[in-house]
C-alpha cells in the first residue's frame, strides 16, 4: 500500500470513528443566526430576514472531491406581538449540507424554530430571548468512494464486485449508507443597551437536546446498505454547548468596532473563536457601511481568518478566508477554507409619517 492510500485509509477510518464529534462550524458564526443559538430567531427590525452561508475546506490538501463543503440557508421572521406590548414572538427555518471526505460522509437537516423575545424593562433596553427549533437530521455515505485495491473494502459479493455495500470482512461488519433521527435545540440570549455608545449580548445553546441515535455499520457483514436498520450499532449524537458572546461599540459617528467570542465542546472537542469586526460608515447618504475584521480559532492553533464584507441599507455581505497555522500547513500550504456569506431584511412596511403642525402664537 502506498503512502496516498495510507493516508487515504487513515482518514477514512478517522471520519467514521469521530462521527460523535462532527458537526457544523463557520468562521462568520454571527452570519449564520439559527446555527449558532435558535434564541437569534426573529432579533432584527423588518418583516422577514432570508440568508445563506457557503464554507469549502481543504480542498488545497484533498482535492475538491474531497473536500469539506457546508452550505446552509434559512429565513425567519418576527410575526406577532408576545403577552406585552414589547414583547414578540419570532419563527425561522434552517437548512444545512456538511459534506467530508472522500466517502461524502453528509450530515443534513432542516428544521423549523421560535423564539421568544421578553423585554424586561420599560424602555426596551435589555431582552431576554428563549428559543427552541426541531427537525429531522440524518448522515449519508457514499460507499462506492471507499474503495481499496487490497480488498479492505467492497470485496466479492455474491460472484461479483459489489460497490453498493463498503464491507469490513475482518470485523464482519457493513457500512449502510444512510441514517435519519430527529433532532431538538434550544438557547437563550440575553441582549442590552448599555449607554449610548454600546450594546452588549451574551448566549448559550444546545443542540441535539434529544442525543437522537443513527447507525452507520451494521454487525454480521450483511446489513442494509440503503436505509437506517434495526440491526445497527447505534451511536448517539452527542450535544453540542456553545457560549457566545458580542460587544458593539460607537467610537464615533463614522467607526464601530464589534469584538467577539465563540465557546463550544461537543464530545469532548473544544473550539474557541475569537473575532473582532470593524464597521465604516462609508456613505451615509446612500447607507453604505465597509466590514472588515480579524478572527483567531484557538482549538489547536488551527486558524487566523481575515473578513471584509458590507451593508448596503438592507443587505448584508461578508467573505471569509481560513490561513491554516496547525502543523498541517507543511501539507496546506497555509491555505485553509473560505466562506462567503449573504442577508437580506425585507421590509414591507412604510415609515411611520409625522405630521407637523403649526400652533398659532396667540395661544
Amino acid at each position: 500500500m502506498n503512502i496516498r492510500k495510507l493516508l487515504f485509509l487513515l482518514a477514512a477510518s478517522l471520519s467514521l470513528s469521530c462521527l460523535n464529534a462532527q458537526d457544523i462550524h463557520f468562521s462568520q458564526y454571527n452570519m449564520s443566526p439559527m446555527t449558532l443559538n435558535p434564541a437569534n430567531i426573529g432579533n432584527f427590525e423588518g418583516t422577514a430576514r432570508i440568508g445563506g452561508i457557503y464554507r469549502g475546506q481543504w480542498a488545497s490538501v484533498i482535492g475538491n472531491k474531497g473536500a469539506y463543503k457546508t452550505p446552509s440557508l434559512w429565513a425567519d421572521a418576527p410575526i406577532i406581538t408576545g403577552f406585552r406590548k414589547r414583547d414578540w414572538v419570532g419563527i425561522g427555518l434552517v437548512f444545512f449540507s456538511d459534506k467530508a471526505g472522500a466517502g461524502s460522509l453528509t450530515h443534513t437537516a432542516a428544521k423549523f424554530g421560535a423564539s421568544y423575545h421578553l423585554s424586561l424593562d420599560k424602555k426596551g433596553n435589555a431582552y431576554l430571548t428563549l428559543g427552541a427549533q426541531y427537525g429531522q437530521a440524518g448522515r449519508r455515505l457514499n460507499t462506492e468512494g471507499l474503495e481499496f485495491e487490497e480488498g479492505w473494502l467492497n470485496r466479492l459479493t455474491n460472484g461479483g464486485y459489489n460497490k453498493g455495500a463498503a464491507v469490513d470482512f475482518d470485523n464482519q461488519k457493513t457500512l449502510d449508507a444512510k441514517s435519519d433521527w430527529s433532532d431538538i435545540d434550544g438557547g437563550l440570549v440575553l441582549r442590552a443597551k448599555l449607554n449610548k455608545r454600546m450594546d452588549m449580548s451574551i448566549g448559550y445553546s444546545m443542540y441535539h437536546i434529544g442525543k437522537g441515535k443513527y447507525g452507520l455499520v451494521t454487525s454480521g457483514g450483511g446489513g442494509n446498505t440503503n436505509t437506517g436498520s434495526s440491526s445497527a450499532n447505534s451511536d448517539e449524537i452527542a450535544r453540542r454547548s456553545v457560549v457566545t458572546g458580542l460587544f458593539n461599540i460607537k467610537l464615533n459617528d463614522k467607526l464601530t468596532v464589534g469584538p467577539s467570542f465563540l465557546y463550544q465542546t461537543m464530545s469532548g472537542a473544544d473550539e474557541i473563536s475569537l473575532q473582532a469586526l470593524g464597521s465604516y460608515l462609508f456613505n451615509a447618504e446612500k447607507d453604505i457601511d465597509l466590514n472588515f475584521g480579524l478572527g483567531y480559532r484557538l482549538s489547536g492553533g488551527d486558524a487566523v481568518y481575515p473578513m471584509i464584507g458590507g451593508r448596503y441599507k438592507n443587505l448584508r455581505v461578508g467573505l471569509a478566508y481560513d490561513i491554516n497555522i496547525s502543523d498541517l500547513n507543511q501539507v496546506s500550504n497555509y491555505r485553509g477554507g473560505f466562506e462567503i456569506a449573504a442577508n437580506y431584511i425585507i421590509k414591507i412596511y412604510k415609515p411611520a409619517v409625522v405630521k407637523t403642525k403649526v400652533l398659532c402664537p396667540r395661544f
